[in-house]
């Protein structure tokens, strides 16, 4: 009888959000505009060149940087929360995949999207090869995007990403702005 009832449990963990939830894809790429250092509540570009050199960001060239995610997410109206998986990419070369949770906030074609991923991260590099770690950081990420097209489904627009350790010491937090598209798949 234990295991009749455990059995219907676990039909219904999995049954019930699936009905309740759709799928969600996003694929883009980002464009970091400016690296900044949050210290002492201030945000200071000026001191980020104290970490060394940012090889994303240069007066010369930029470079894109792809992402995709896939979601989980309740509809709730106006409110979208998902979670899932958050793939970013560099050169499409080395890949980091880590677990993310989001929340996104349609008012009409504009789209307000907040995201805490971290924690957990896989990696891939090609010639190298693929492995799984424990990260003390989280990646917290806010952005504007302005939906376009019928299906509003092709989205222009901008962010910051964040990497901010575990412990929560906010001495020192680097941050990346960027400009960005995607197109989302629901």
């Amino acid at each position: 009888m234990k295991k009749l009832i455990l059995c219907l449990v676990m039909i219904a963990a999995i049954a019930v959000p699936s009905a309740f939830s759709q799928l969600r894809f996003e694929i883009g790429a980002n464009v970091p505009l400016k690296a900044m250092l949050l210290s002492g509540g201030t945000l200071n570009s000026s001191t980020f060149s104290d970490l060394g050199s940012f090889p994303l960001i240069s007066e010369d060239f930029f470079l894109a940087v792809p992402n995709s995610s896939l979601l989980l997410q309740a509809d709730l109206g106006l409110l979208k929360i998902g979670v899932g998986a958050k793939v970013q990419s560099i050169m499409l070369m080395a890949y980091a995949a880590y677990p993310n949770a989001q929340v996104e906030l349609a008012l009409g074609p504009l789209c307000v999207d907040a995201s805490l991923g971290g924690y957990y991260m896989g990696y891939y590099v090609i010639g190298t090869g693929f492995g799984a770690n424990k990260v003390d950081a989280l990646i917290p990420e806010a952005s504007v995007w302005l939906a376009l097209g019928k299906k509003r489904a092709f989205r222009i627009g901008a962010g910051a990403i964040g990497l901010v350790p575990t412990n929560f010491d906010l001495s020192a937090v680097p941050v990346v702005a960027y400009a960005g598209m995607k197109v989302v798949l629901e």
